[in-house]
């Protein structure tokens, strides 16, 4: 079991949710403002993050997705309520961040492509994935047949425990893409680390002990992928 929120039912923080609560604070707004308790065109500024809140939902709804549509929410929202309070001049300054927020988009789209993972084992709970965009995330797996996984950090990191687990058919593959980030990799004693990721401006660091025969009656966890302008450290 990869970790106990994987195997929870289905999250009643939806986008749609985000919606109902967002219009039913509206209508509560406006019966303070005629009573003259508030002013709603003040409150209304913030309407931007709804926006947010309904991006947030999303990614947590469509995490085997790419979060395409929960990113792009995120972004316009947080990019509008800059622009409202900054009266464009903040939004003029940030211009170059949209910028790479389009890029980190497009680098998304391109892994999920590239990648093709079929959907049944995108969707298993011994197949590990994790994102970590401008924050970090922390993943331990314990489950006993282990398939593999795919890791993204971009100006974040990730840190993920494998010392409870089992590989599947005695090999498995991680692949991993660092861009200005860093990330943690934990193994079991015992396990060999084939380290077949490039890296760019950046290292993979194996920390591992190897035995005389590396690969031979050893549990295999083969990592590949890009590390650009960051680093990675597979240890025990």
């Amino acid at each position: 079991m990869i970790a106990p929120q994987d195997t929870k039912g289905p999250s009643p923080f939806s986008p749609k949710l985000v919606l109902g609560v967002a219009i039913i604070v509206a209508g509560l707004v406006l019966t303070l403002d005629n009573l003259g308790l508030i002013e709603a065109h003040t409150v209304f500024k913030l309407w931007p993050l709804v926006l947010v809140a309904m991006g947030i939902a999303k990614l947590r709804q469509d995490r085997s997705g790419g979060g395409m549509g929960g990113w792009t929410l995120v972004l316009a929202g947080t990019f509008l309520l800059l622009f409202t309070f900054g009266r464009g001049h903040l939004a003029e300054a940030l211009a170059p961040m949209l910028v790479v927020a389009v890029g980190i988009l497009i680098v998304i789209k391109s892994l999920k492509q590239s990648r093709g993972i079929p959907p049944e084992l995108a969707k298993s709970d011994d197949f590990l994935q994790g994102t970590a965009i401008f924050g970090g995330f922390k993943r331990r797996v314990s489950t006993q047949a282990f398939k593999g996984g795919e890791l993204t950090a971009i100006f974040g990191g990730c840190e993920v425990d494998l010392r409870q687990a089992a590989l599947d058919s005695g090999q498995a593959r991680i692949d991993v893409f660092v861009l200005f980030g860093g990330g943690e990799i934990r193994v079991p004693e015992g396990w060999e680390v084939a380290n077949r990721a490039t890296a760019m401006f950046g290292a993979l660091d194996d920390k591992t002990h190897h035995g005389p025969n590396p690969g031979e009656d050893r549990p295999c966890l083969v990592v590949t992928g890009l590390i650009l302008f960051g680093g990675l450290e597979v240890k025990t």
